[in-house]
């Protein structure tokens, strides 16, 4: 009796470690994809100088064509592309959802950008547990 208590106490220990390793695996993949997105947009932002309506397309299209369609909320001072078919942006205002999120900031006559995508790690079962948010800025960018 002593070895069948062992046994099925080993068998819930792997099988625990187990989901823990694939949670992580999940969470790496799509951390990856989210950080691949991020970087293409500043690329973008700073090939195209700024945030204006040809990079707004551009970064939509790219996003839409690699299948990225997570939303998160943005901040009031910042502005969101609420649609990747259209160019418009809105401001943000810690309520409604987006695909990402720009921020503009000045520093000695040169703009830099904040990009902040989001990545969600869901269960098949349980749905969306939480959404993550990656952000990074632009070299400096000669203000106009």
């Amino acid at each position: 009796m002593r070895e069948a208590i062992g046994s099925e106490t080993i068998f819930k220990a792997v099988l625990f470690f187990t989901l823990i390793f694939a949670a992580f695996i999940t969470v790496a993949i799509t951390y990856n994809k989210a950080y691949k997105m991020k970087n293409e947009a500043m690329f973008i932002l700073e090939k195209y100088e700024g945030v204006n309506e040809q990079s707004i397309n551009i970064i939509n299209n790219f996003l839409k064509k690699n299948g990225y369609n997570t939303q998160g909320v943005c901040e009031s001072d910042e502005v969101g592309v609420a649609s990747l078919t259209e160019s418009n942006t809105n401001n943000g205002n810690g309520k409604d959802k987006y695909f990402y999120c720009l921020k503009t900031t000045s520093k000695n006559n040169r703009n830099y950008v904040t990009v902040k995508v989001f990545f969600k790690f869901s269960i098949p079962v349980f749905g969306d547990i939480v959404t993550f948010k990656i952000t990074g800025e632009t070299k400096g960018i000669r203000a106009s």
